[in-house]
């Protein structure tokens, strides 16, 4: 019995270590995009950021892959995954809405060729391939006229505890990963 407990562990952390070895893969991917074909500085872009995330009831730790800035206001969040970005929409535009004291005004999910990126203030899909993504000159003419929104009062907490529930079904290693 012990044997087939330590085989189902040893298979489980390999799929758990090719999981996290193409996510890696597909942030490269992403990464180099922003950076090679749409123009974006590496200073603009932070890569694995942490967050406290305050909620009524407790504090969490949480992270997204990535988040472009412009003088230090936030434009975009990227989550990037492995497979299934439909998935993880919610997430993203949660965290979009809640992680800081304004609503970033944009989010995307990605698999490095499928991308779906929200306008977070008017609550809609607006890009659905890779080769649509901001480039940084649109990105900066946007960020011209950006106000700082808040999410409102009576959602706020809704959206937080999306991203603290997501935040609880991330794999292991994963979170390992962002440690």
């Amino acid at each position: 019995m012990e044997d087939r407990e330590k085989l189902i562990r040893e298979k489980i952390a390999e799929k758990e270590s090719i999981e996290q070895m193409q996510l890696l893969g597909v942030k490269h991917i992403v990464y180099e995009i922003l950076t090679k074909e749409k123009g974006f500085y590496p200073e603009d872009i932070q890569i694995d950021p942490q967050f406290v995330l305050i909620l009524s009831t407790c504090e969490a730790a949480v992270g997204i892959d990535f988040v472009i800035n412009f003088e230090g206001t936030s434009f975009m969040v990227i989550r990037c995954v492995s497979s299934g970005i439909e998935s993880w929409e919610r997430y993203v535009i949660a965290f979009a809405r809640a992680i800081k004291d304004y609503q970033i005004p944009y989010a995307a999910i990605t698999d490095g060729e499928k991308v779906k990126v929200f306008d977070i203030v008017n609550d809609s899909l607006i890009k659905e391939s890779i080769q649509e993504f901001f480039t940084r000159q649109e990105a900066d003419s946007l960020m011209k006229n950006f106000q700082r929104i808040p999410c409102p009062e009576n959602r706020i907490e809704k959206e937080k505890r999306i991203i603290y529930t997501f935040e609880g079904i991330k794999c292991p290693s994963e979170k390992q990963g962002s440690d």
